[in-house]
Order: C-alpha cells, then structure tokens, then sequence
C-alpha cells in the first residue's frame, strides 16, 4: 500500500522526462524566432533586419525519405532547407534565383553544410544537365512526384520564384518573394543558425 504513491510518482516523472528535454532543446530556437521576428526592435542586434516575410500560420513539411527520380534521396528533417519554387523550365529569372541560393548557401561558410537547397517544380523538371553542372548538390522534387504535390500543398500560397526557408524539423519559417537580394536572405539564415543549435 506505501508503495504505490512513489511508483505513481515515478511514473509520472518517467512521462516529463521526454518533454522537459524536448522543450530543453527546441525552446531556445522557438524563443528566438519569436524574439526575433515578432517581439520588435530590441530584441535584435544592431543594425539587424528581418527581410524575409515571417509565417503566421505553421506549416510543417512532411519528413521522411524521399525517393528522386534520380535515385538521389531527399529529407526535410535534420537539416535547414532554402526550397525555391518555380517552373521546371528554368527561364533567367529562376536561374537568377537559383544562382543566388547558392550564393547564399557558400557565403554561410562553415555553417553550410547545416543547408540544403531544393527545386521544388511548379511543373516540369529542369534540365538534368544545367543541374549537375551549376548546382551540384541542388535536390529536385519534379512535376508527378507525389513528394512534390505533398509539398506545394503545404506550403499554400505561393508565387513562382518565391524562395522558402524550413527549420531542421521541417517547419516552414520565413517566404523571400521573387528578386529578394543575397545579403537580405543570408542576414536571416545566418541569424536562424546562429540563434539555433539543431541541424
């Protein structure tokens, strides 16, 4: 009879144990994005901006193995994702766009292997060999990939050209509309990898 309050109480601290750790290690990146991006001015660094257009609504993207085309394999989770949005056919405009998040990504330096980068095709698929060639690295989701449709369909609204930013748990956290200079976009990124410790 004594020992069923102390086994009721253990168990019910074996069952705060897993969310105490996970509010331990993703309260701080949840505390600084809201710092950051909603509580104003002097929570910021001097002279920082937030260029990026903050979500209000959460949108998670779906994690988990994905399967290319090109037997290359892509996942959401585990790393911070700058996804752009556009037609497969890749006109200047889109190759303007992916040249610059590539930029953005090798200007991260040390920290760039914590990003990947990834074409998600409004229809069609780009030229395999402009990829392999100016963007080694670069994931492709394509027109008819069931990935890509689960994709688009998360992130809602969007126009061509738009470039998004995902957190390492998939969390969609910032859109940059079309022709949104390099330096706006690498001040943000830089400022979400600096104020996180996961991916």
């Amino acid at each position: 009879m004594t020992d069923a309050a102390p086994t009721a109480d253990r168990t019910r601290n074996n069952r705060l144990i897993p969310l105490l750790m996970a509010l331990l290690f993703f309260g701080p990146l949840a505390l600084a994005i809201v710092m950051y991006y909603v509580g104003g001015d002097q929570w910021r660094p001097s002279g920082s901006v937030a260029h990026g257009i903050l979500l209000s609504q959460p949108r998670t993207l779906p994690t988990g193995t994905m399967i290319l085309p090109d037997g290359a394999t892509a996942d959401f989770g585990g790393k911070w994702s700058l996804l752009y949005v556009g037609r497969g056919d890749c006109d200047d405009a889109c190759k303007e766009a992916l040249y610059r998040t590539r930029q953005v990504r090798r200007a991260l330096g040390k920290e760039a292997s914590r990003v990947q980068r990834i074409f998600i095709s409004t229809s069609g698929a780009p030229n395999a060999g402009f990829v392999a060639a100016d963007h080694p690295g670069l994931l492709v989701l394509p027109d008819g990939l069931a990935a890509r449709d689960a994709v688009l369909a998360t992130l809602g609204e969007f126009a061509e050209g738009d470039v998004f930013i995902a957190d390492p748990l998939g969390n969609v956290v910032l859109r940059f509309p079309p022709g949104t200079a390099m330096k706006d976009m690498h001040q943000d990124l830089a400022l979400l990898l600096k104020a996180s410790q996961i991916g």
